[in-house]
């Protein structure tokens, strides 16, 4: 067992430390159910809309499950458990996406799609994606495991930052009055990213720094994004899918 896991590791910091911090998750939560609500009633149970709300759903069980869920792999070291866990939360979320935005169109899943192409076309998405979560996730721990992030402050900073990585960047520049629906897609975020850090987040220093440098996260991790997605264009060329 890695130094720190197990029952013998630090009491983590409590997700909402403070009082202020409590408003502000109010407010975010009040703003998501707001954008969640709109995007609903002005596009219905849209592939896209009916996506989003089974990852919230999905986050919601993680939630409530979580006092158990952190201690998953618990012989593992703490680097290992987060890019696991959270790669393996990406996975589910993949599929998710798989009736509205796939890595590519070709393997978007429909109600007429057989069974096992269904499943072929999941397991091609895994294997252009995995691979840049694995990445993605391991630039996030070099973060966390050198700059501290209260664990609010860390869901706000890592949910931006990939949402706006995820083409996030591009869609609302074209678009900025979508900013108001940003909690909505960040959503899609903190389920594959909160978990993992809640599961390791005892097992940290408690004197990493926290100066100006953590919030280079942002634009890191955007950078990844962009360019994990110039290798998946490539990457899928050979096979008709870019």
């Amino acid at each position: 067992m890695s130094a720190g896991d197990g029952p013998g590791r630090a009491a983590a910091e409590p997700f909402f430390p403070t009082p202020s911090s409590r408003r502000w998750a109010l407010a975010y939560g009040a703003w998501a159910a707001a954008a969640v609500a709109a995007s609903v009633a002005l596009g219905g149970l849209s592939p896209e809309n009916l996506t989003r709300l089974t990852v919230i759903a999905f986050l919601g069980v993680q939630w409530a499950w979580r006092g158990r869920l952190v201690d998953a792999l618990p012989g593992w070291a703490p680097r290992t458990r987060f890019v696991a866990m959270g790669t393996a939360l990406a996975a589910v979320v993949e599929g998710f996406h798989m009736i509205s935005r796939p890595v590519f169109d070709g393997l978007r899943v429909s109600a007429e799609t057989p069974p096992l192409q269904a499943v072929g076309n999941y397991l091609a998405d895994l294997a252009f994606t995995v691979p840049a979560y694995l990445v993605i996730l391991s630039l996030i721990w070099w973060f966390v495991n050198r700059w501290r992030y209260a664990p609010w402050t860390y869901a706000l900073v890592f949910g931006l930052a990939q949402a706006l990585g995820d083409g996030g960047l591009v869609y609302f520049a074209g678009q900025p009055a979508m900013l108001a629906f940003l909690p909505y897609p960040m959503t899609n975020y903190h389920a594959m990213n909160v978990l993992p850090y809640l599961a390791v987040a005892g097992t940290l220093a408690p004197d990493r720094a926290a100066g100006p440098a953590r919030w280079l996260a942002i634009p890191a991790v955007i950078g990844a994004y962009f360019a994990c997605g110039a290798l998946i264009r490539w990457a899928g060329m050979p096979f008709g899918l870019a």
